[in-house]
């Protein structure tokens, strides 16, 4: 299985939840924080490339909230949607923070990826039309893409910051 974070096991059981509309409602503000620490990495690099593949990531995460949030209205038309506090997210938080270094960046948003694949699978057992099921596996399926993108930049960056390490004139000009 793709997610083995064990605080995600015990704390973001869908079926511990009260209902459908809580758990959009986490769904909507899970898809927000990600755009905003996409946008934040996205900021923290100069490294043209994976500047972009963040900027794709943040409009990903934007479309998924967007999606969910018209199923929201669709499921609950009188309803506003009420986003749940810091703690009261059932998942521990990603935050991408000025001090932090790439590879950790892409490792938390990895496992944030991770948790995000499970929480959809699992959603999909608490919707009842096919086209609200099929929505789920396609998050599902989506969050899990994001996972494997950033795994293998990953391995990019260990590679260019070893590749730093052992040739430490690596940046110096002619």
């Amino acid at each position: 299985m793709l997610l083995e974070n064990k605080y995600f096991y015990k704390h973001a059981c869908l079926v511990c939840m009260p209902d459908l509309e809580n758990i959009l409602e986490i769904a909507v503000k899970a898809e927000i924080d990600a755009a905003q620490n996409y946008r934040k990495a996205a900021k923290q690099t100069a490294i043209y490339l994976l500047k972009e593949k963040f900027g794709f990531l943040e409009n990903e995460e934007r479309g998924h909230q967007q999606l969910l949030e018209t199923l929201f209205k669709k499921k609950f038309p009188e309803r506003e949607i009420t986003l749940p506090e810091e703690d009261e997210m059932p998942f521990p938080p990603f935050t991408v923070t000025d001090d932090m270094q790439l590879s950790e960046i892409l490792k938390r948003a990895m496992e944030a990826e991770k948790m995000a694949a499970a929480f959809y699978k699992e959603m999909e057992e608490h919707l009842s039309g096919e086209e609200e099921r099929a929505m789920a596996r396609y998050l599902s399926s989506m969050e899990e893409s994001h996972y494997y993108l950033l795994k293998s930049e990953l391995e990019i960056a260990y590679n260019f910051e070893l590749y730093d390490e052992v040739h430490a004139m690596m940046h110096v000009g002619p």
